[in-house]
């Protein structure tokens, strides 16, 4: 019984090391100096999508965030915004078969003397759905979804190129 105990915990230890030596690091978590914080987020509102998502990865990479711009150490600005859906394909009798999305946003962080820490750049997600005219509030909802899962990329892009400039 206390074989099994002990083998138990080696294994755990074990499985441990092996995530932390292989740069295993949690969904939602980037690798940022801390001297950027706190960040103030500009340009998007109170209840933006994208807002939300760059707010929760900064929460989660330990980075403070404020409200204002006179306590930032660096302001994240976003601007550029761009949310777009057209038609990819229709069908035989001229029906939207196919939708693409697309979400972009440029974005820079900007030291509290002004001075460029990662210069002004693109970034955008695209996706593609399929259209059903049977199911038409389904559709909506799956477009709504797949919007949020685009800011997420966004997000994610964001705080990526963030971390390899910084």
């Amino acid at each position: 019984m206390i074989g099994k105990k002990i083998f138990g915990l080696a294994l755990l230890s074990l499985t441990l090391l092996l995530l932390q030596g292989c740069g295993f690091q949690l969904r939602g978590s980037v690798a940022l100096p801390s001297n950027i914080g706190p960040v103030y987020i500009q340009g998007l509102g109170e209840y933006d999508e994208l807002r939300r998502e760059l707010s929760q990865i900064l929460s989660f990479s330990d980075i403070a965030l404020t409200t204002e711009s006179k306590g930032a150490a660096s302001t994240l600005k976003i601007d550029n915004r761009s949310s777009d859906r057209r038609v990819l394909s229709v069908d035989g009798n001229g029906n939207v078969a196919e939708y693409e999305l697309h979400e972009g946003a440029r974005f820079a962080l900007i030291a509290a003397d002004g001075t460029a820490l990662v210069e002004p750049q693109m970034v955008n997600t695209i996706t593609t759905y399929l259209n059903s005219e049977t199911q038409v509030l389904g559709k909506q909802q799956e477009e709504g979804t797949l919007r949020k899962d685009l800011q997420r990329d966004l997000a994610s892009q964001i705080m990526r190129r963030l971390q390899a400039q910084l």
